[in-house]
């Protein structure tokens, strides 16, 4: 039991005319439901049960205002009827459980589909379309259509709007000089950029009328260079007040921007600074606090501190829909957390996928997933406790089954603890912790230090085995590598190699990048550093900040640019890093030799040259580590068997993958399906 002071946090407050029992919302997030069968299904399904784990008030993805305001094509839209008809049903479920909120969306230049508009007509750095400038009059009709769909989204059922003005979408994009080169009534002078929003918030008012809680989703910093001083921002903030807003959220950063907000990289709580300054300035208003607030600590750090009065999360929902109620019963500890890896959730969105989560595999399968499938109990061996082992473990178990989970090393996590290792992926030393706590709870009989072999499963008599045993390193035949000090990657995570000063990383995949992360950066990031390196406390100037690091480091890859196939939106940020202390990426070449100089290569261009090194790490891949499985398969084909993850393919050690192949070889036990 954890002896945390949650009284904060739960303690009512008023928005508009509602009341919510404590102080965590559900923030906006993108689903990825729409077209698919069963949506309105599906929806009340997922976000019922983040209701009935104890949050107050969920805000819906973005729902456009109009046609043209559609972040994509498959965005529900508030002008056509078949979606009200869609959200209305989904309203109606979850009405009676809390306080659903309709984000009322417009894209703005983020648009992707030919209709988009703009205040200016500035093509967006993320986006191939070039948006058609808005007419004035064409900008009053928008206002209009803001107002409009709040009075829908009322007549539906929802309890409570949020205007989105914040992240680059099309109000924040009024707000700002570096998008908005109108010199008409919404354009020029500070006053006029603040028109549309300002106006919006009158119109939505006008519409839903007193006491129906409106929230604004305000942009607290944009991190564009040039973007609205603080001032400016204050001055939003009271006239949004003035005008109406029952509670200000702050948003932070725009999607274009080259300061990540809510990856890894970003200190827990960070951005609540931020959302402190405008509480200070702005009094009167409930302000709340988003991004990268993930902990029951960090929550009850922002609300004592004052930078907040309400903490909205979203994917730590997807992570652990229970999490509110785990808070409240004092048990922290089985939170399962979010780690901020962007990889089933915002990767999945900006490929218009159905979001999930890597730590939760159940999460937005709720309608598929109702309840675990019932089975004679058996009893069921794991090999291995990596990510796919302890969740297969943990399913088997919720389903009756008797579990045994055997682990070669002395702890749990497999190749999670190697991931922790880096500077800030510390965050999945909390799912270790998660199935630490989880997996004795559900009785799994946990087996350290204890490598399987057939005899052993033979004595262990199971009925069906998990063969969850991983990856490992590939070998890489070099000649000269033992002139140099060298060591696989594995080796030099767990800390029993030791780098020199000139380090020369063979293999410029995903975890070639994480190598040359912890070569140059070796402490977790915390709010000070990381708002000096991206230079936040200029406001108006944030950029990251060129370092000298304390070690020369290049990454070498054969084919293909260095750190292809990481997640899209945490992979930019990383590199930007590495680029920025100083690390050389080498690709398109053929490896030679090692020589007491250092590591050869050829190039098509320059031919063969000497990349001076003092030590070598070798990051060229992994090999699946399955000959138990095949072994057992074959002599016990009788007994059913599962291959999971690295084991089953190990072309990218995918967490999210082995976590929902997991579950699913879980799942299956004891069904009639084996």
């Amino acid at each position: 039991m954890s002896s945390l002071d949650i009284s904060p946090i739960f303690r009512p407050i008023n928005i508009g005319a509602e009341t919510i029992s404590n102080r965590i919302i559900m923030g906006s997030m993108h689903l990825g439901l729409e077209g698919m069968p069963k949506t309105a299904d599906r929806m009340a399904a997922f976000y019922g049960k983040r209701f009935e784990g104890g949050v107050g008030l969920i805000t819906t993805g973005g729902i456009s205002v109009n046609a043209e305001g559609k972040g994509s094509n498959i965005f529900f839209d508030f002008q056509k009827e078949e979606d009200c008809q869609e959200l209305e049903k989904v309203a109606s479920v979850l009405k009676p459980m809390g306080i659903f909120c309709a984000q009322l969306f417009h894209a703005g230049r983020y648009a992707y589909h030919r209709e988009l508009v703009a205040p200016s007509a500035l093509r967006a750095p993320i986006n191939r379309f070039i948006p058609k400038e808005l007419s004035t009059e064409d900008a009053w009709r928008t206002i209009r259509d803001f107002g409009s769909s709040a009075l829908r989204a009322k007549q539906v059922g929802f309890r409570a709007v949020e205007v989105m003005a914040s992240e680059g979408y099309l109000v924040n994009q009024f707000f700002s000089e570096v998008t908005n080169k109108r010199s008409d009534e919404f354009g020029g002078s500070p006053e006029n950029r603040r028109r549309f929003a300002i106006e919006t918030m009158k119109e939505v008012r006008k519409q839903v009328g007193p006491g129906f809680p409106v929230i604004v989703r305000m942009s607290g910093i944009d991190l564009i260079p040039g973007n609205p001083t603080f001032e400016e921002v204050i001055a939003l903030a009271t006239e949004l007040k003035e005008a109406g807003a029952d509670a200000l959220n702050i948003g932070i950063g725009w999607h274009e921007s080259r300061i990540p907000t809510i990856s890894q990289l970003v200190p827990r709580g960070a951005w609540a600074k931020i959302a402190g300054k405008i509480k200070t300035a702005v009094p009167g208003i409930p302000i709340i606090a988003s991004n990268r607030i993930n902990m029951p600590e960090t929550i009850i750090q922002v609300l004592n501190a004052g930078e907040a009065d309400i903490v909205s999360m979203a994917r730590p929902f997807l992570a652990d829909a229970e999490i509110v109620n785990k808070i409240k019963e004092n048990q922290t500890e089985r939170v399962n957390t979010c780690v901020a890896c962007n990889q089933a959730c915002l990767d999945h969105t900006f490929k218009e996928e159905m979001v999930s989560c890597l730590v939760n595999p159940s999460a937005n399968r709720e309608l598929d997933w109702k309840s675990l499938p019932q089975a004679k109990k058996q009893r069921v061996v794991v090999v291995g406790s990596g990510p796919g082992g302890m969740e297969s473990a943990r399913v088997a178990a919720l389903r009756g089954h008797e579990v045994i989970l055997l682990e070669a090393s002395g702890k749990l996590g497999g190749q999670l603890n190697l991931a922790a290792a880096i500077p800030g992926k510390f965050e999945f030393f909390e799912t270790i912790r998660y199935f630490k706590n989880e997996l004795p709870r559900l009785k799994v009989d946990i087996r350290l230090n204890t490598k399987a072999d057939l005899k052993m499963l033979d004595d262990l008599k199971p009925d069906a085995v998990i063969f969850a045993t991983g990856v490992l390193p590939r070998n890489l035949n070099l000649p000269g590598l033992d002139k140099k000090p060298h060591a696989s990657y594995v080796e030099f995570l767990n800390g029993t190699f030791k780098p020199g000063s000139n380090v020369a990383i063979i293999g410029g995949g995903g975890i070639g990048v994480d190598v040359a992360h912890k070569l140059t950066e070796e402490k977790d990031p915390d709010i000070p550093t990381y708002f000096e390196k991206y230079n936040v406390n200029s406001y108006t100037q944030a950029v990251i900040q060129p370092e000298t690091a304390h070690r020369k480091v290049s990454i070498l890859r054969r084919n293909g640019k260095v750190g292809a196939g990481l997640g899209a939106t945490t992979s930019w940020a990383l590199l930007q890093e590495l680029q920025s202390k100083g690390v050389d990426f080498l690709s398109s070449l053929t490896y030679k030799e090692v020589t007491d100089k250092g590591l050869v290569i050829e190039t098509k261009k320059e031919g063969a040259k000497t990349l001076e090194c003092d030590s070598i790490i070798l990051c060229a891949g992994q090999t699946s580590d399955a000959s138990l499985y095949e072994t057992f398969s074959k002599e016990r084909s009788g007994i059913p068997s599962y291959l999971i993850g690295g084991a089953k393919d190990a072309s990218g050690i995918d967490a999210k993958r082995a976590m929902l192949e997991g579950y699913l070889a879980a799942s299956k036990i004891g069904t009639e399906q084996n």
